[in-house]
């Protein structure tokens, strides 16, 4: 089964381009030093991105053009020579583009959560769709069910959210549920917030989000890509920077910074402010995890050998 992210990440394209029209056109025109580095990626990651760069391109002299209008179509334009360097989302099981440096820049993440008085502290693959499912053939109704004895728990209440302008539930639905739909038992909440009001509310809520923002009435609950048999499959893992880059969580989707060898020379000084503490800290202020340092460092180092 292949993620579909032609829908995903161009399902907000024509909003998302108007909103951005206007500034992404000025900064276009803005070219520091002799020469342009024209910059391509995820539609998701232009509002991230777009004032860091330009910030930092503005300190260092370094022009800049950016294109953020789908990850599809950057990784065509890089294939074909048309982009010097870009921000795309490459699904876990996806090849990386051939004649390409490929380095980590961020990551989404569907994150579970539960009331703080819920003794359940990791949970499965194959729980969470017989839990949302619509397809699941032996539906989770009760905490009962997932072995979780606890007499204050009622029949599970699960909860969404309907973000119309992240991946969190798409997300989901490709790691958790197989591909399937939602089933018709699922609320939606109308936002984080009001997702977090009604786990707080409902000690048998659980619920799905992008980036946990910490609340001590709530907690984060582990999640292992299978149930059955034995192996490394087995070992539940929480959503941190470090599982996450890892691949040992089983629900996320990598964004990387991809170049063409040969134009290695030329975006080494945008790609080191892509990979900078600074960009760091922006991505993590939102609802994605940066690349951990180690790894960006790694990253920086490789292009200063020429990678």
């Amino acid at each position: 089964m292949e993620l579909n992210l032609h829908y995903i990440f161009n399902m907000k394209k024509i909003s998302l381009r108007l909103l951005f029209a206007s500034a992404l056109l000025a900064f276009s025109g803005i070219a520091f030093g002799a020469e342009t580095i024209l910059l391509c990626g995820s539609d998701l990651m232009a509002p991230i991105l777009k004032d860091e760069i330009l910030k930092q391109a503005k300190e260092n002299g370094i022009g800049v053009k950016l294109d953020m209008v789908g990850s599809f179509g950057a990784l065509e334009k890089i294939k074909r020579g048309e982009c010097d360097i870009a921000v795309v989302a490459i699904p876990k099981g996806s090849s990386f583009p051939k004649d390409c440096a490929v380095m980590p820049f961020a990551y989404q993440a569907a994150i579970v959560v539960v009331n703080v008085v819920n003794p359940i502290e990791e949970i499965s693959l194959n729980q969470l769709y017989d839990i949302f499912s619509k397809n699941s053939n032996s539906r989770a109704e009760t905490w009962t069910q997932l072995g979780v004895k606890n007499i204050g728990l009622r029949n599970i209440l699960p909860l969404i959210t309907s973000f119309s302008d992240n991946v969190v539930v798409e997300l989901f639905k490709y790691s958790a549920l197989k591909g399937t739909n939602i089933g018709s038992w699922v609320n939606v909440a109308g936002g984080k917030q009001n997702m977090y009001n009604m786990i707080k509310a409902n000690n048998s809520a659980i619920g799905i989000v992008g980036k946990f923002d910490g609340d001590n009435m709530l907690k984060v609950v582990a999640v292992s890509k299978s149930s059955d048999g034995g192996g490394r499959g087995n070992y539940a893992f929480r959503p941190d920077s470090d599982s996450i880059h890892n691949g040992d969580y089983p629900m996320s989707l990598g964004f990387y910074i991809v170049c063409r060898k040969s134009a290695l020379e030329k975006v080494r000084p945008l790609a080191a402010i892509l990979l900078s503490d600074s960009m760091a800290r922006t991505v993590n202020s939102t609802d994605f995890f940066s690349a951990p340092e180690n790894s960006r460092k790694k990253s920086i180092l490789e292009l200063d050998m020429g990678r």
